[in-house]
């Protein structure tokens, strides 16, 4: 079945538009896609979850690099972890904020109810984690069967997008939960379908690559094509959402990244980055 997929990477790309800021540490989920698998001996207890950034090695000299390249946007997320764990989290914001650089951030949601208020200072969009509203699926996704209230969270969040992590378990459900998100189209800037990425686990990740790629040429078939976001990204209005199909080593968009054990990257490719340019004990 592995055979059926193209993990080959497009090298071409764009001018940087954004970086990411990657913690690292303990997580409150356990998705089975997560890059940081790729690579988990590693990062093996390396964790800054509860370290102030101004510890973090090569940080600022990283802010510098980014405004040398004109880079002004930043997301924080986790290369195996999930940002709203980070301790100094509003801190992080309101320094970036005043350094002259627009700030956004990803999250699995389970932390945003408690941290509404950290979450809205974020001008950029906070992009949330919906891969499925079934407990037993969760479960198989994510290691655990409680589900964010969705409904309460995307309608006090003020500038979400969702992204969805196409797979074999969630697969028969991607219809439903388009209707559902739909509900709440009002506040949800597009919602993005992102096909596996993996380094090390092709084999093991193949069946939800091609997941992905069965319910992509169905949209195809049944949706007009609306545009194209950048290269290798269509976008595809489903229930009045636009829905963006995300094949993420396929896209020309590009970033650098920063890791919270002050490795740095230019590189868009997350784990290949790491393991060029892995700070070294």
């Amino acid at each position: 079945m592995e055979k059926m997929i193209n993990w080959e990477k497009r090298r071409e790309r764009d001018a940087y538009s954004f970086a990411n800021i990657n913690l690292l540490g303990s997580c409150n989920v356990d998705c089975f896609f997560c890059l940081g698998k790729d690579i988990e001996d590693e990062l093996c207890g390396k964790n800054q979850l509860s370290s102030h950034f101004d510890d973090w090695d090569n940080f600022k000299p990283f802010l510098q690099n980014c405004a040398n390249h004109g880079i002004k946007k930043l997301y924080i997320t986790g290369q195996n972890t999930d940002s709203l764990l980070y301790k100094y989290l509003e801190e992080l914001i309101n320094y970036l904020h005043h350094n002259g650089f627009q700030v956004g951030m990803r999250t699995n949601g389970y932390q945003a109810l408690q941290k509404l208020e950290i979450v809205n200072k974020c001008e950029l969009s906070v992009g949330y984690s919906i891969h499925t509203l079934n407990p037993m699926t969760n479960k198989m996704i994510m290691g655990r069967d409680d589900i964010p209230d969705w409904d309460l969270i995307l309608t006090k969040t003020k500038g979400a997008r969702v992204q969805i992590v196409l797979n074999r378990c969630n697969q028969s459900e991607f219809y439903d939960l388009l209707k559902y998100l739909a509900t709440l189209k009002h506040r949800i800037k597009y919602v993005q379908i992102r096909r596996v990425s993996t380094d090390t686990r092709q084999n093991l990740l193949a069946p939800d690559a091609v997941a992905y790629e069965q319910i992509y040429t169905e949209v195809s078939k049944i949706f007009p094509l609306k545009r194209r976001f950048v290269s290798d990204a269509e976008v595809y209005e489903i229930h009045g959402l636009d829905v963006v199909f995300w094949r993420t080593i396929k896209t020309s968009v590009n970033s650098m990244n920063y890791f919270t054990d002050g490795t740095c990257s230019e590189s868009y490719f997350i784990v290949e980055g790491y393991l060029q340019n892995m700070k070294k004990e």
